[in-house]
């Protein structure tokens, strides 16, 4: 059973209250965010906590993140993360390119044929989110440049092409009659220090018209979360 809305409010407030003990942050642009109804915010993916943190504390809304969990080798470990995430109904993927990276032949294909399962889940359960009117962030490049674990990302200034699973969920998510699901880009601009700054910037709504280019889409919203992190056009 997910958490309730009144404890999202209590995990908003808590969010918000740690990010300025953490940080020197500011957001712009938060009002390009809807207040209600289906949301996907694409966001650029810098650090693997202070991102979450950020929009968890400044969206007044609830907010459910995609969170890829092939970084778990302790099937124990796994289980506890997915009923964590199941108790926020935050969705769970996994990155194939992740499980496939360091093994070859039949080990490689039993990785890729075990990872199908949870990935169609953890799709479905974000296309669910949508229509079900709710805010759902996906990190489309799919590793964060900060992390405990490793990432294809060598430097701060690293920026990993958007894979197009997103624009996916927007069109299955809008199908029918349901109403045209907004993609919000939001770009992160961190600063290094004794205590870091951050720059959270959203940018106004992009949309999947009906029967759309979708890589067309993926790379127009790419090069909005580029230009809002701070990179040149």
């Amino acid at each position: 059973m997910a958490l309730p809305k009144a404890g999202w409010w209590g995990w908003h407030r808590a969010s918000r209250a740690l990010a300025h003990r953490q940080l020197d942050f500011r957001v712009h642009g938060l009002d390009h965010v809807p207040r209600r109804g289906p949301v996907l915010i694409a966001a650029r993916h810098f650090h693997h906590f202070y991102d979450g943190l950020l929009l968890v504390g400044t969206i007044a809304r609830p907010v459910h993140i995609v969170v890829a969990t092939d970084w778990i080798a302790s099937p124990p470990v796994r289980g506890a993360m997915d009923a964590l995430l199941g108790a926020v109904a935050w969705p769970a993927v996994v990155r194939t390119d992740a499980l496939a990276s360091t093994a070859d032949g039949d080990e490689r294909a039993r990785r890729l044929a075990g990872a199908r399962r949870p990935l169609r889940r953890g799709m479905a359960d974000a296309v669910n989110l949508l229509r079900a009117g709710e805010l759902v962030v996906v990190f489309p490049e799919g590793y964060p440049n900060v992390d405990p674990n490793p990432t294809p990302k060598l430097d701060d200034d690293a920026f990993l092409p958007f894979q197009p699973g997103f624009a996916g969920f927007v069109s299955l998510a809008q199908g029918g009659d349901r109403p045209p699901v907004p993609i919000v880009p939001a770009g992160f601009r961190y600063a290094r220090g004794d205590r870091w700054r951050a720059d959270l910037r959203f940018g106004p709504p992009l949309f999947l018209p009906s029967g759309g280019d979708r890589a067309a889409l993926v790379a127009d919203v790419e090069a909005r979360v580029r230009e809002l992190s701070g990179y040149a056009p």
